[in-house]
């Protein structure tokens, strides 16, 4: 599957990785049966049945060493 460059924020406290946005640079693959690469077999079909998998090529563009909000437990 090809590579999709998404930069976000990253949580070492507990590898927590939230995504912001996808810069638009992607690594091209080659396969003819991935949906987002060039070499699609499919590509002047409307709906063809490959899948449309994202992976994602993550880029950290901030840091912080406690985790995540939704990750602390609520203290009593």
């Amino acid at each position: 599957m090809c590579l999709h460059e998404i930069v976000g924020d990253y949580w070492t406290g507990c590898g927590h990785f939230h995504g912001r946005y996808f810069t638009g640079i992607t690594s091209d693959c080659g396969s003819s049966r991935c949906k987002t690469s060039a070499s699609h077999m499919h590509k002047t079909a409307r709906n063809c049945g490959c899948p449309s998998v994202v992976t994602e090529d993550r880029r950290v563009q901030n840091l912080y060493r406690t985790p995540h909000p939704d990750c602390v437990r609520p203290s009593r």
